[in-house]
């Protein structure tokens, strides 16, 4: 049974210049409310991890600093999931700082008994409205559109009820860097979950400061591609008699993270031979398929990657 009613995970690395107000911060941010702060170091070469327990014994503050015990965000993450003992989990990056949300969405979260709270944006500005009668989410529905980019929502200002995580063995797939976070929520609507959607609009705290010292992880993007093809493999299992929800994956998302990577690698300078190349060794080029699930715009890359490739810079979105 949980202790307190909400976890803070902060994972850091090297921030020995601003760890110690974030964290003050962070603690206004949760003042009047049964919250601890959860503060993960991966393996950080300053005196940061010194710095956040000095900080959180001079305020008096509910919580821990832990080492993650692995390499990466992936592993810090899990790290703190298992370390809380909230009933219900947010997490905070140092460089997406959120303020003014928490206590709209705890309150939220048990209104509606609900196992993940959210406030979803529009993104691709089509003729879905994701902000019209959103106190609840249908959960498959939320899928669809997050595979077609109808809909966005920051993973850095959630609430997750933790005993949903643990029952359903849902957890950061460590041996990816990319991709990490979007499997993460993919698995977690796979598995039903009852979400509330709040009026709450979390604000960005652009002028924090704590992005300045953030570490940048070392990011192979083909990782996003073995992250999607987890969920894939998850999807099939978990909804074995939705074909349609399957066939949309198959056909909309995997071909548009494969194009997505290979809208990356040719910014950075690769060519497209080489990319070609990589992606017939790995095996990716099969996922670049075409169907009714395909949307045009995706359809019109596919066709010009594979026929024109030399020509693809060129394509009119």
């Amino acid at each position: 049974m949980a202790s307190t009613d909400i976890s803070v995970i902060v994972p850091f690395k090297n921030l020995q210049t601003s760890l110690s107000g974030l964290i003050e911060s962070l603690a206004e941010e949760l003042s009047g409310l049964d919250a601890e702060i959860v503060v993960v170091d991966m393996n950080s070469a300053d005196v940061s991890l010194l710095q956040a327990l000095e900080t959180i014994k001079k305020h008096h503050l509910k919580g821990c600093v832990i080492r993650s015990g692995g390499d990466g965000l992936s592993a810090a993450l899990n790290a703190g999931i298992y370390q809380a003992d909230g009933k219900y989990l947010g997490f905070v990056y140092p460089n997406r700082f959120y303020r003014h949300y928490i206590p709209g969405f705890f309150a939220a979260a048990e209104a509606e008994g609900a196992d993940v709270v959210l406030s979803v944006s529009s993104r691709s500005g089509g003729q879905k409205n994701p902000e019209a009668d959103r106190s609840s989410v249908d959960p498959e529905e939320l899928l669809e559109d997050l595979m077609d980019s109808q809909v966005y929502f920051d993973f850095a200002a959630v609430l997750l009820k933790r005993d949903y995580l643990l029952e359903h063995h849902i957890k950061f797939y460590e041996n990816c860097y990319y991709g990490n976070i979007e499997a993460f929520i993919y698995n977690i609507l796979l598995h039903d979950p009852k979400i509330a959607c709040s009026d709450v609009r979390p604000e960005r705290d652009a002028d924090s400061g704590f992005q300045k010292d953030a570490p940048a992880e070392n990011i192979n993007c083909y990782e996003r591609i073995e992250a999607m093809l987890k969920v894939y493999e998850t999807m099939k299992l978990q909804r074995k008699d939705h074909h349609v929800l399957a066939e949309r994956f198959e056909y909309q998302k995997l071909p548009s993270v494969v194009i997505s990577v290979i809208d990356i690698l040719l910014k950075e300078g690769f060519s497209h031979s080489v990319i070609k190349k990589t992606l017939k060794q790995k095996g990716y080029n099969e996922l670049l398929k075409i169907s009714h699930h395909t949307s045009p715009e995706l359809r019109k890359k596919i066709i010009r990657w594979k026929l024109l490739p030399w020509r693809y810079h060129n394509l009119k979105p």
